[in-house]
């Protein structure tokens, strides 16, 4: 596989690079919230050189409503607005779509529950 590119990923799939680093495809789950946003996980175990860690990547129902930062930036800002109308600018982490492991970075692109995800690997 090559660094940079969009990689489909199949449910149960191992993926391997040229430095070592592989990744697989284990399992997918999926919740319900009491406010009814659901989400819905797919679990990777990522190995090089014996070591192992698993980390998931995660979709919203209400992702349709983020914006493209939101949705494709590790870190990103926004304005909230609190219940008595006073708006604040807040920084948030996006470990649910984007993961930092060693020197890489794992994005989250595309989601097709208990078949695929499409994912980029990057050198960071």
């Amino acid at each position: 596989m090559k660094y940079g590119a969009v990689i489909n990923i199949k449910h149960g799939e191992e993926i391997k690079f040229e430095d070592g680093l592989s990744i697989t495809l284990a399992s997918f789950s999926h919740k319900n919230s009491i406010n009814q946003v659901t989400k819905s996980s797919a679990y990777l175990i990522l190995n090089k050189k014996k070591e192992k860690n698993e980390v998931f990547l995660s979709i919203y129902s209400d992702d349709n409503e983020k914006s493209d930062e939101e949705l494709n930036s590790y870190e990103f800002t926004k304005t909230v607005q609190s219940e008595d109308n006073i708006e604040s600018v807040v920084t948030s982490i996006n470990n649910d779509r984007v993961i930092l492991w060693k020197k890489y970075k794992i994005q989250l692109k595309g989601f097709e529950y208990d078949k695929f995800i499409k994912i980029i690997v990057s050198e960071k």
